[in-house]
């Protein structure tokens, strides 16, 4: 009788390139300058990317555009989520209960914290080249600076696999 094998090597992972921006402007007004100067028309999801944590729950923003001349998606993700956490505390001197507030940092990217965006573009083309778009990047006023990941070494590459 033969054996049947199935070779798992056939499937590749997915193909994408990754930019990491340091910028201080919101996400929308971020959006808003790539769409302006890159000519795309990223616009927001309804649903954010959503991470569950013991105290609460962290949305990271998340833009999207789907070149379909192109064959390109792409995708403008937050990495930074803060939040302010209450806990009351009891003083033993008296009737009165303080709240101190803490303030939680949490990362899409843990291992690049000092990245404030990533714009992920997804092709199915094998002719696409992220340095002209990295280029235009660059050439907005308000980015300080812009520079392709490589997303293989990241050890929570899961993070960026969000549908």
């Amino acid at each position: 009788m033969a054996v049947q094998r199935l070779v798992l090597d056939a499937f590749a992972d997915d193909d994408y390139e990754l930019i990491a921006i340091h910028c201080s402007l919101a996400s929308y007004r971020l959006a808003f300058l790539l769409n302006k100067n890159l000519k795309l028309k990223l616009f927001r999801k309804k649903e954010d990317i959503i991470f569950r944590y013991d105290d609460f729950i962290a949305n990271f923003p998340l833009y999207r555009y789907d070149d379909q001349f192109q064959y390109n998606t792409y995708s403008l993700l937050g990495n930074k989520f803060q939040t302010q956490i209450e806990s009351k505390t009891d003083i033993s001197d008296g009737l009165f209960t303080t709240i101190e507030n803490t303030f939680t940092t949490k990362y899409l990217i843990p291992e690049l914290k000092n990245v404030d965006y990533f714009l992920k573009i997804e092709t199915e083309t094998s002719n696409f080249s992220s340095k002209s778009l990295l280029a235009d990047i660059l050439s907005i006023s308000q980015i300080i600076t812009a520079y392709p990941v490589e997303y293989a070494t990241l050890k929570s590459k899961n993070n960026l696999i969000f549908e």
